[in-house]
Order: C-alpha cells, then structure tokens, then sequence
C-alpha cells in the first residue's frame, strides 16, 4: 500500500482520516475555545462585573494547574479500552465548565469552573488528538497527518474567534460561553461516534508503516542518546526546561491580553479580532519556513532568531498606539517567533541529548510548557494593574524573551550538540 493515500487496503476511505478531521475540530473548537481565544472575552467580562484584570486572569493559572496534573495522571491509562471514556467524561466536564462561566456573577464562579475546565482540556483536547493522530498513521505518513490536523484546528480556530467576537459584541459575554458549550457538546458527540484507538479495532492495516526490510533494519539500529535520567543530572537541561516555561509565559499572555491591548491602542475588538485571526493563518506558512532553517541551516539560528522575532513582536504591541508603527512590528515579529514554542523547544531536546529518551524529555518540555501558561497571563496582569498600562508590562516580556534567545542559543551550539563515541 502507498504510504499516503485516503483509501485503506479495501479501497475504502480510510478510517484515519476521519481520526484527524475529528481531531481538528475537537482542538480547534475545545482547545482553542480554552486558552486560544479567551483575549475575546477580557474586556467585556471584567467590565460588566467589575472585576480586577488580575482577578479574572487567575482563572487561567487555576486551569492550566489542573491540566497538568491532568496530563500526569491520564497518560497512564490512555489506552483502547479506556480513550473513548476518559475523552467523553472530560468533554462533559468541558461543558459544564463553559455553562458555569455563563453564570457567572463574581471571580469565585470562575475559580470553581477552572477545576473541571482544566480536566477537560488536558483529557479531551491535544493529548489524546496527537496519541489518536500517531496510532493511525505509521511512520512515512506521520508527519503529514500530524501538519493536516494542525492546519484544520488552525483554520477552526480562526472561525470561532470571529464568531465569538460577533456573538460577543451583538448578544453579550454570557452568550459567547454558552456557544462554547454548545460547540463542546458537539465535539463529545463527534468523539463518542468517530473516536477509534488503532486500526486492529477497524480490521485495517495502518498506512505509512515501514517495510519489513526497512522496520528489521530499524530494529537493529542502536538508538543513540544521553539517558533520562543522565540528562536531568546536567544544569544545563533545567536551563533549557526553564527558556520553555519563559517563551510560555510570553506566549500565553499575549493570547489574553494582546487583543486588550490593542483595544487600548485604539483598535476596535472586530478589526483587533480579524488582525489575529489572519496572523493565525499566515503562520501556517511561517511555521514550515522556520522548519527548513532548522533542516538547512545551524539549529542555534532558528533557536535564537525566533526568540529575538518573538521579543521585536511584543516590542510593538508595546507601542501599539505610538504613530501606528506598533502593530506592523507585532505582526511581523509574532508570525515568524511563534515558532519558538512549538517547533523550537523539542528540536532542542533532540540536539542536546539525540534520540534515547526523547519522548521523556519532551514530556517534561511540555511539563514546563504547562508552568508558562499557568502564569503568563495572570503575571502580565498583576504589572497592568501596578502600572495602570500594559506598556511597561510588554517592555518586561520583551526582555524576558532576549534571556530566552541567549538560552537557546547556548543550548543549540555546537558546542552542546550530542554526538556519538566513538
């Protein structure tokens, strides 16, 4: 069988790919409806209850807390007898968090609706896409699938903030977290009718697995790498661990406050809203290109120069309303240092310590990862409410992310790079 067709060995559509459409709509409307496009929400909801910013923002270090016990929980029992239940009691968990932020009068709504909230997105969303995404496809056809579903959640993802800023501004806030809940109802009845482990339980064979010859040959080969264990004893990777959870920071505060901020520059929440949505989809592009610099070129470039696009974007969304030279800077910067989170920060582990144990040290990139979003956008506004402008707030994060790209920079170089004895 060719290893990337869309039928199956009976000349079926194969079943795979139904595995990643579902995936890019649980992600792209669950996922995203979580942490991608809470900036939509800020504003109108801190303005009609009067709350404080900081408040309000610490709902998202609650969440993102419980995710990560989530995920260190449910990887241990993330199999074909138990997937579809554990997706479907975290979906349902999903919606009752979105209706409970609908009712809510006071911060105290909000702090209870994060427990469940971060079940279902650690439980429901990318985790157990990915895990569903990699079963069905073998190794030819991967990495394809994988950058389909991503596009597809992307291409969601710009769909739903659009919609909400609509429903937003012409219905209410309450009403946005009730389309939320709505969508997530959707996805748990795509998830309980589409979600399959592996294809044995189809009776199908996997497209894109190696051939015999190819997979004996595999087999054989010593995998080369520093153990886990050996890894976490160097200073070095907790350094790099920590350059993960600084780039997150920054990250995960621009998707709360970066539409904020610029309302405050003058932008209305439509044309703030649609500025981010078309960012969203030219990094579709950008991303790839980072990708070929990492292949062609030395890994440190790409490590450092998508930190130091990163800090010029939050350099201009510093100076958003400064003679309209803020927002040019933000978009340009963004596009091309977006990369550094996810794309960047594995390929670091990889150069660092080869192949080994690579799925352990990504784990605990994405551990660290989960500390960044757990208090990025919480951090970001505790400094606006001490100096009553996010200005000051982005200069911090600018030179956070300059720390982060001579981090990776050392982390990438030669002089780090693992090699085999001799």
């Amino acid at each position: 069988m060719k290893s990337f067709t869309l039928r199956d060995e009976n000349g079926k559509f194969y079943y795979g790919w139904w595995i990643v459409i579902a995936a890019a709509i649980l992600c792209g409307l669950v996922y995203s409806g979580i942490v991608s496009v809470t900036g939509v929400f800020l504003m109108p909801v801190t303005t009609d209850l009067q709350l404080p910013v900081a408040g309000y923002s610490f709902y998202i270090t609650i969440m993102s807390i419980t995710n990560i016990i989530t995920l260190l929980v449910i990887s241990r029992f993330l199999n074909e007898r138990t997937i579809k239940k554990i997706m479907l009691a975290a979906g349902i968990l999903g919606i009752i968090s979105f209706i409970g932020f609908a009712m809510a009068k006071s911060l105290l709504w909000f702090y209870v609706f994060a427990v469940p909230q971060g079940f279902c997105f650690g439980a429901f969303t990318m985790t157990p896409c990915q895990t569903l995404v990699s079963n069905w496809f073998g190794e030819k056809t991967r990495g394809r699938a994988m950058s389909i579903f991503l596009a597809g959640m992307s291409i969601i993802t710009v769909g739903l903030m659009n919609l909400l800023n609509f429903v937003i501004l012409g219905y209410g806030w309450k009403m946005g977290y009730i389309v939320l809940a709505i969508a997530t109802l959707v996805c748990v009845l795509i998830a309980a009718k589409i979600i399959v482990w592996s294809p044995p339980q189809k009776g199908v064979k996997r497209i894109g697995d190696l051939e015999e010859a190819e997979l004996a040959a595999m087999q054989s080969r010593e995998i080369r790498g520093i153990s886990f264990g050996e890894a976490l004893k160097r200073p070095i990777t907790w350094i790099a661990f920590i350059s993960c959870t600084l780039a997150v920071i920054v990250s995960s505060s621009i998707l709360q406050h970066g539409i904020p901020t610029m309302m405050m520059g003058g932008y209305s929440q439509t044309k703030a809203t649609a500025l981010i949505s078309a960012m969203s989809l030219v990094m579709m592009a950008t991303g790839p290109i980072v990708g070929i610099i990492c292949d062609k070129f030395r890994l440190s470039i790409a490590a450092a120069g998508t930190s130091l696009f990163f800090a010029v974007a939050v350099v201009g969304l510093a100076y958003t309303g400064a003679a309209g030279w803020g927002i040019p800077l933000f978009v340009i910067g963004y596009i091309f240092g977006v990369p550094a989170i996810n794309i960047i920060s594995p390929l670091m582990m990889g150069h660092m310590y080869g192949e080994k144990d690579l799925g352990k040290l990504i784990g605990y990139v994405n551990v660290f990862v989960g500390l960044g979003g757990a208090f990025g956008a919480t951090g970001v506004s505790l400094l606006l409410q001490k100096f009553g402008s996010y200005q000051p707030a982005w200069l911090i994060m600018a030179g956070v992310l300059v720390v982060v790209a001579i981090i990776r920079g050392f982390c990438t170089s030669e002089k780090n790079k693992y090699r085999e004895q001799a």
